[in-house]
């Protein structure tokens, strides 16, 4: 017969699957770095403790105080390296041939955005852009519709609250010219200076609710390292990447390092 010791005090807090990991400069600017393993947060610290002579060691603080992300990243992409590297890199687009599109599909519900399918090499809002509605009447850009950029550098299109030419959930018809790189080169040596990113990491459970780290401050703690497989390796190349985060004294003290962001333990 077995005894058990203790029964589950919290089942909302049994954690499964892995995370999304997005890097940026702020808070509001983050990537989507892909398709990642093995991805690890750790913190560490040092107790800073006082031995007098006529009594028990005490602990009075904490220093050495850092947070770190770790993980293979398995989409090498040059553009998303240079931006963990924090700016020791030059990042150079050679354009291709510019190339236009008509008539390309997307439906516009409310205000909520829609990423255009290309978008330029050089991360700019794409031109010429017309868009008609779905019986071909031609729209006014920020009367009925707005463009911006995404963190990707995608051009997205919105319908405005406004808009008597484009009813929410409609079809819109956008035609643009944009002009894809041929080529992206990133070369190394002599920027000394790394820049602090932001660094988060995202778990989102089968009800949507996410659990979530961020460290406010992280710097790049490592080179490049590819090793490429063999031919017939049933695995792929993969650049391990590591992310220390220092307390960042311009917020508040208690919040200087990360945050941990939790729905899934809440009970309902």
């Amino acid at each position: 017969m077995v005894t058990y010791q203790t029964s589950a005090q919290h089942t909302e807090t049994i954690r499964f699957g892995s995370a999304k990991v997005e890097v940026g400069a702020t808070v509001g600017a983050l990537t989507n770095l892909g398709l990642a393993e093995g991805i690890e947060f750790v913190e560490e610290f040092k107790p800073i403790v006082l031995t007098p002579d006529n009594a028990p060691e005490i602990t009075v603080g904490v220093k050495d105080h850092y947070a770190t992300v770790k993980f293979n990243l398995w989409e090498v992409n040059l553009t998303n390296l240079a931006l963990i590297r924090g700016g020791i890199d030059t990042l150079t687009n050679t354009a291709a041939a510019s190339a236009s599109v008509v008539d390309e599909l997307h439906t516009l519900s409310g205000t909520t955005g829609c990423r255009l399918d290309h978008k330029n090499g050089s991360g700019e809002i794409v031109t010429a852009i017309t868009v008609k509605d779905s019986v071909g009447t031609s729209t006014i850009l920020n009367t009925d519709y707005v463009l911006y950029l995404d963190s990707d550098g995608y051009t997205c299109i919105a319908r405005t609250t406004g808009s008597t030419v484009i009813t929410t959930g409609e079809t819109v018809k956008v035609s643009y010219t944009y002009i894809p790189n041929a080529s992206i080169t990133l070369s190394s040596g002599g920027l000394n200076t790394i820049s602090a990113r932001v660094v988060r990491i995202t778990n989102t459970n089968s009800a949507g609710k996410v659990f979530r780290i961020t460290i406010y401050a992280a710097k790049n703690q490592g080179g490049i390292e590819l090793k490429l497989p063999a031919d017939d390796a049933d695995e792929s190349l993969a650049a391990p990447i590591e992310l220390k985060g220092i307390v960042d004294t311009t917020r508040t003290a208690g919040d200087q390092l990360f945050e941990i962001y939790d729905e899934q333990g809440v009970s309902a």
